[in-house]
């Protein structure tokens, strides 16, 4: 659909999931309670597909927590990352230049998504996620498959030195950055978080075959998607969502 980027693997009788374009906006601060949920209610009809619940952490604040929904009615606390086996319990995470990462395991049925910017990566939420899906739904890392949505990519995400000497504690991060210019004496670099994160899902045992990269920059792109840098500090927020049928 043109509203929305997908991942077609990731949409059948098992599975929905979407990544919303422009002008389509989730953040309940701007849109308001009303607006919410006419959002989802044009979701549900783009889809063909009634939610039984939609649930996302009211405040994502870049950290590493990962909650799990096992009841319906349960309430998200404030985290980055969130898994069930619950069908018709829609996912959300909400995003303008980070990392949106759907998890799927067909055959426990059991699904994520994680919220990963800079700071999310660098604590590898991705990594405890996966584990945490391990331990509550004892999935077996070769069937556990991986998409990461349209985020900031190297090309564009500036950083500094104080980023980079962060994550030498996590990586070899010369593997991961191309040098950007001197600016007032100061050396800025273009971080690719999304290799970093490639490369610690191939580390943990996830099979190459099971990782599905959208490749799509939401700086680059930002005429059809949110960008927070590209949109100079933008209020308005990309939904992605995933849930089981």
């Amino acid at each position: 659909m043109e509203k929305y980027y997908t991942f077609e693997r990731l949409n059948n009788d098992k599975v929905l999931s979407l990544y919303s374009k422009r002008p389509m906006n989730c953040n309940i601060d701007v849109i308001g309670v009303e607006g919410k949920k006419k959002l989802i209610e044009e979701i549900e009809k783009d889809f063909n597909y009634k939610f039984k619940k939609v649930r996302g952490s009211k405040f994502q604040v870049h950290g590493s927590d990962i909650e799990v929904i096992r009841d319906i009615d349960q309430e998200a606390n404030n985290v980055d990352g969130l898994l069930t086996n619950l069908k018709g319990v829609a996912l959300e995470i909400r995003t303008a230049d980070c990392q949106s990462i759907f998890l799927y395991d067909p055959k426990k049925e059991a699904i994520g998504n994680i919220h990963s910017g800079w700071k999310g990566t660098y604590q590898q939420i991705i990594v405890k996620a996966i584990n945490k899906m391990i331990e509550e739904y004892e999935s077996n890392i070769e069937d556990i498959e991986v998409y990461i949505n349209p985020s900031i990519l190297g090309c564009c995400f500036e950083v500094q030195d104080d980023v980079i000497e962060k994550f030498r504690e996590i990586c070899d991060v010369e593997e991961y950055y191309t040098l950007g210019d001197v600016v007032e004496g100061k050396q800025k670099y273009y971080l690719d978080t999304v290799a970093i994160n490639y490369d610690k899902l191939i580390e943990l045992g996830i099979k190459k075959e099971h990782i599905f990269l959208s490749n799509i920059c939401t700086m680059c792109h930002k005429d059809e998607y949110y960008s927070y840098r590209g949109d100079n500090r933008t209020d308005c927020r990309n939904i992605s969502i995933i849930c089981l049928k």
